[in-house]
């Protein structure tokens, strides 16, 4: 039987180096004007704030396109690795530090309160997301290819004197939650397997992205789960909660899924500054 405790972050050596909470919900017109009383409330926990402008180009009106701007209002705790994200129709909590799936959904279930009490009413949820993404170290003894389960991992082809660079492979699940699970395995020789969509984001980098890695033909590994369930319920924090802990469990079993016993044992906290 899967130990499910220990399939992402109670691992004491777990390869997890971010996990990110999506709540997409009714587009609040006016976010501008309620977004500092937002602020205010969580300012205890998250004190450092920063405003974002991102401009999108719109195609299909003209030849050209078109663009708009949207404006994102970041908040941070005092050592940056919680933050929050808050747009006009969505609300992100994201971590690069991470002690268990209790925790962070006591803190996010925190961060929804205090957002539910300055929303207007009839605000509805039309999507929630989560997404974990862990970073495979390859040790001298096990490389990231080995701590892979199942068909991913990279196919040499050295005897056509080809060489390996770099592996992505992206397999997309329906869940049982009624959503998808996106699941991407990525391996480098390079340091480029961040997702360019998630980083940078103005946390502070997780530890292990700062273990030395070998410099050598080893490739290190990327496993990124990506779990998103469409949805039209009422913005009630502790039924959002019940829901990501549902979609959590997949996740959870994905990963206890497509990594391998031996990947686990050394996540375990065998790992010697290799």
């Amino acid at each position: 039987m899967i130990n499910m405790a220990a399939a992402l972050g109670t691992l004491p050596d777990a390869p997890l180096i971010y996990v990110l909470a999506q709540v997409v919900f009714t587009r609040v017109p006016k976010m501008a004007s309620f977004w500092e009383d937002f602020h205010h409330s969580v300012f205890e926990h998250y004190p450092g704030s920063l405003v974002e402008e991102i401009q999108r180009i719109q195609f299909g009106g003209s030849p050209d396109g078109s663009t708009s701007n949207v404006t994102r209002w970041h908040m941070l705790n005092r050592d940056k690795t919680e933050g929050i994200i808050l747009g006009a129709d969505s609300i992100v909590f994201h971590a690069t530090s991470y002690e268990s799936s209790l925790v962070f959904f006591q803190k996010l279930e925190r961060v929804l309160k205090a957002l539910k009490n300055i929303l207007p009413v009839n605000v509805s949820v039309s999507r929630l997301g989560l997404r974990y993404i862990d970073l495979i170290l390859p040790t001298s003894s096990l490389s990231a290819d080995n701590q892979v389960s199942g068909k991913l991992g990279s196919i040499p082809l050295d005897e056509a004197n080809c060489k390996f660079e770099k592996l992505e492979e992206v397999t997309t699940y329906s869940t049982s939650e009624g959503g998808s699970l996106v699941v991407r395995h990525r391996q480098s020789l390079k340091q480029d397997i961040l997702p360019a969509d998630l980083f940078p984001n103005n946390l502070r980098l997780a530890h292990r992205l700062e273990r030395p890695v070998s410099t050598d033909d080893t490739a290190t590994g990327l496993l990124d789960y990506d779990h998103y369930v469409p949805m039209e319920i009422e913005f009630m924090p502790d039924a959002i909660i019940e829901k990501f802990r549902s979609i959590h469990k997949t996740n959870s079993h994905a990963f206890a899924l497509t990594t391998t016993p031996e990947a686990k044992e050394l996540w375990k906290g065998e790992y010697k500054n290799e």
